[in-house]
């Protein structure tokens, strides 16, 4: 099979038959296991030959790696998804990661990308001679800092957020007084008709708009598509850097109980026409785009058998709740989030089911909200005596969904290269971060 770069149209033709094929694996909310029957798709021999699986077959799977005494059926899906999958090759940039100041207190994950994102920005800005930077969704403006800082670009800074702009300027007077010239925050919401909006204020800053680059650390579900319409509309800009996210966040044009449809996706003509023709509103829903945001195969390699039983635990007793709301015509309103920072041994369905009155509400097809009564506890206590047998095959279909979410992503990611590429733009996709910290470790790049 050819790769993206040799073949777009066949790569795209072949990754879509396969996800309208297997479907069962992902297109349906892990909540909705049970209601909709998903382990009936489990062959007898898959559930059997799989009964045993010892952490290390279980944390090899989403990689590929097959047992010679797996059921030939099974050894061919894993094959099949593994030579689905797109290398996507890492971004080295010349120059040195840069320091935090002192100031700068982050998470870790947060603090891994700004001391990454800017060396990457840089590098390719320098082979062009960029002075302007325009940061899009610059936050309290952690990144156009660093890069002023460390590289001396003028930053426009956009963020749509009014309180997170005050906070900015606060910020900026607190550290970087000395930056006002240089760095300007401006508070403007982006759409498709911005690209005037960005003109208008370079101008008026007297800023050399013949060497302008577009940035951006997590451009959130349609906004990257956004951006990437901003830069062909800009003439002069003649970078693009930008860390997509949030995908399944992307705005629906159309929902059915069987079909979605996206505004924004897909966006290049390659992946619409085989789009179309396969009917892929079907199978490219809302859980292909939230599984394209979930953990990489990088970080399920290294969970525990502790670790696997109690997501695989997880799993199974939100999808109970959600069966037995199902039965009795209700939805599932959760009123705060599970802690798990708890042992195994200790995270059991009646301590679960004993927690959901705290934990949750049902909703009535009418929108009332109901308390969880004794006889629905009953109910899931009794479901998880018919399910408990199940467990481990819960904890194999997420795998599942591990081995092939990195195919999912690549699609996302790969019909916004084609558009561009469609549109007479150079663009590429690059790994800069590393997926076990920041799972969302791509960036698009783009040169014109």
């Amino acid at each position: 099979m050819p790769t993206f770069d040799e073949d777009p149209k066949e790569y795209f033709q072949e990754v879509l038959t396969f996800l309208r094929k297997e479907d069962w694996i992902y297109n349906y909310p892990n909540t909705h296991i049970f209601v909709n029957k998903i382990l009936d798709n489990f062959r007898t021999d898959w559930v059997e030959s799989l009964r045993n699986i010892n952490n290390k077959e279980l944390n090899d799977l989403p990689a590929g790696n097959v047992k010679s005494d797996w059921p030939t059926t099974f050894q061919q899906l894993l094959l099949k998804i593994a030579s689905l999958k797109q290398k996507i090759e890492h971004y080295n940039p010349s120059c040195e990661h840069v320091i935090l100041q002192p100031q700068i207190r982050l998470s870790a994950k947060k603090a891994h990308e700004i001391t990454i994102l800017p060396t990457v920005i840089h590098d390719v800005c320098k082979k062009l001679n960029i002075s302007v930077l325009v940061d899009i969704g610059a936050g309290i403006g952690y990144l156009s800092h660093i890069l002023h800082e460390n590289y001396n670009y003028k930053i426009l800074a956009i963020e749509g957020s009014s309180d997170k702009v005050d906070l900015a300027l606060k910020y900026q007077d607190k550290y970087y007084p000395g930056s006002k010239s240089d760095v300007k925050f401006i508070h403007h919401f982006i759409t498709e008709n911005s690209a005037s909006t960005i003109d208008g204020i370079l101008r008026e800053n007297n800023w050399n708009v013949e060497n302008v680059g577009i940035v951006g650390l997590h451009a959130c579900a349609d906004l990257s598509v956004t951006v990437l319409e901003i830069f062909q509309k800009l003439h002069y800009a003649k970078v693009l850097v930008i860390m997509p996210c949030c995908y399944h966040r992307m705005e629906e044009l159309t929902i059915t109980t069987v079909k979605e449809e996206f505004k924004r996706f897909p966006v290049s003509e390659t992946l619409k026409s085989t789009y179309i023709s396969l009917n892929a509103e079907s199978f490219l829903r809302r859980p292909f785009l939230r599984l394209a945001c979930q953990q990489t195969g990088n970080a399920w390699e290294n969970m525990n058998e502790e670790m696997h039983e109690l997501h695989s635990k997880h799993c199974t007793f939100r999808a109970i709740l959600q069966e037995v709301a199902h039965e009795g015509d209700y939805n599932v309103k959760r009123l705060k989030r599970k802690s798990r920072n708890c042992k195994s041994c200790d995270y059991t369905i009646e301590n679960y089911a004993n927690n959901l009155r705290k934990s949750h509400k049902l909703v009535t097809s009418d929108g009332i909200e109901v308390e969880i009564e004794s006889d629905f506890i009953d109910k899931v206590l009794a479901k998880w005596e018919n399910y408990k047998e199940k467990c481990y095959l819960v904890e194999i279909l997420t795998a599942l969904q591990t081995a092939i979410q990195s195919i999912c992503e690549n699609i996302v990611l790969l019909d916004r290269v084609h558009f561009l590429r469609e549109n007479g733009v150079n663009c590429d996709i690059y790994k800069i971060t590393d997926d076990r910290i920041s799972p969302r470790c791509h960036a698009l790049l783009a040169t014109k």
